[in-house]
């Protein structure tokens, strides 16, 4: 009799466990989604038709890598649409009429949210920099991430890598309207520019290092060459047996010179992958690598906390990696309107003349932006909405 009690209670207690664990999975599923709308697809910029081309991959797909295939959708869009000149083949010339390509995507999976049958994938990221002659800069990037230990390749060799994994090329990247941009540039004597303490050979170069501390212009010892921030004194030229400061236009950061398209999305499962692509910034000195392929920088995601993209001046963003800055800031316990203020007045507060903005979304799909020095916009479509809505942010 007392074995039987025994056996009995023990069948009681593994019942109420049994039901316990499953309360308890049902509770924590369901907790993760209240009041959350996902999919969600969040974008820089009034770029809507990048945000449908994701909303339509991340609607229907399914499985954690949906997320991905998103993110790759939307701004592949983008830079088959050109977007703003800044994003894709056609766009921002270097300083010998070129156009170059960044791009990065990030898997925002971590490994403690995967099931045991699904493939390892924490945080992995594919990036290409200073790419030539292949106008998929998103698929080449993911190619990287999916075919490679690699993190980032950059120029010619990241130019063969995409082309032998199957992407067309090579193929010219510049437009009849970057060439036109670019000959007008240097009929305007290579004005503006992103040099600085230099000596030019010609209007346009080559250009060499001057030691400020030596020269003299007007009898005086000029020791201050304002950068690319300020943009009066970019170099100097002879005359009169004197070093002369080269007057500049005032250099401008707008979305039409010195842009990207950077986007998250948080697929059905709750998984984020988020990625960026541009052309860079217009007449920069060839080689020159942005925040765009950046992880951290010009986006970053993580499934446990959200995700953040960046876009602005990325010489002085990518300082600071604000992408990563917000996640963090995120991760410990602030919403995403305040890791985004944050993020952006660090920046602010040691280069008070900077442009730049972020927008941050948390893993419960809420969203929020922060910019400085522009009005910005960002893009964002979720389950609860009928088409792409629009975000303005003043700084």
């Amino acid at each position: 009799m007392g074995s039987m009690r025994r056996s009995s209670v023990r069948l009681l207690i593994g019942f109420l466990l049994i039901r316990l664990n499953w309360c308890s999975a049902v509770g924590d599923k369901g907790a993760e989604k209240v009041g959350v709308a996902f999919p969600v697809v969040v974008s820089t910029w009034p770029f809507r038709e990048a945000v449908r081309a994701a909303w339509k991959v991340v609607s229907t797909g399914e499985g954690w890598g949906s997320a991905v295939d998103a993110v790759v959708a939307g701004c592949s869009a983008c830079e088959d649409l050109r977007c703003d000149g800044t994003v894709g083949p056609g766009g921002s010339p270097d300083e010998n009429g070129e156009t170059t390509l960044d791009a990065l995507v990030m898997n925002g999976v971590t490994s403690a949210l995967l099931s045991r049958a699904a493939v390892q994938a924490t945080m992995e990221i594919g990036a290409v920099a200073a790419m030539r002659y292949v106008k998929d800069g998103i698929k080449a990037a993911k190619l990287v991430m999916e075919h490679s230990e690699h993190t980032l390749l950059v120029g010619e060799k990241a130019t063969a890598f995409a082309i032998s994994m199957g992407l067309p090329g090579p193929t010219n990247l510049s437009s009849p309207e970057s060439i036109e941009k670019w000959e007008k540039w240097k009929q305007n004597h290579c004005q503006p520019n992103f040099w600085k303490n230099v000596d030019p050979v010609g209007k346009c170069g080559p250009y060499h290092p001057i030691n400020l501390a030596s020269v003299e212009v007007e009898g005086s010892v000029k020791n201050e060459v304002v950068g690319s921030q300020g943009g009066l004194c970019q170099g100097y030229f002879e005359s009169d047996n004197l070093l002369e400061p080269i007057k500049s236009n005032l250099k401008v950061v707008n979305r039409h010179n010195h842009d990207t398209i950077s986007m998250a999305v948080i697929d059905k499962m709750g998984h984020i992958a988020v990625g960026t692509s541009t052309n860079g910034a217009t007449f920069k000195i060839p080689g020159r690598v942005g925040d765009g392929p950046i992880p951290g920088s010009s986006s970053y995601g993580d499934d446990e906390v959200g995700a953040c993209g960046a876009t602005g001046d990325g010489d002085i963003m990518m300082r600071f990696l604000p992408c990563y800055q917000v996640v963090e800031s995120m991760r410990q316990g602030m919403d995403p309107r305040d890791a985004a203020t944050d993020a952006i007045s660090r920046i602010a507060r040691k280069y008070p003349d900077f442009i730049g903005a972020v927008f941050a979304v948390n893993k419960e799909g809420v969203h929020a932006g922060a910019c400085h020095g522009w009005t910005f916009q960002y893009s964002v479509r979720n389950s609860s909405m009928q088409d792409v809505e629009v975000i303005t942010v003043y700084p």
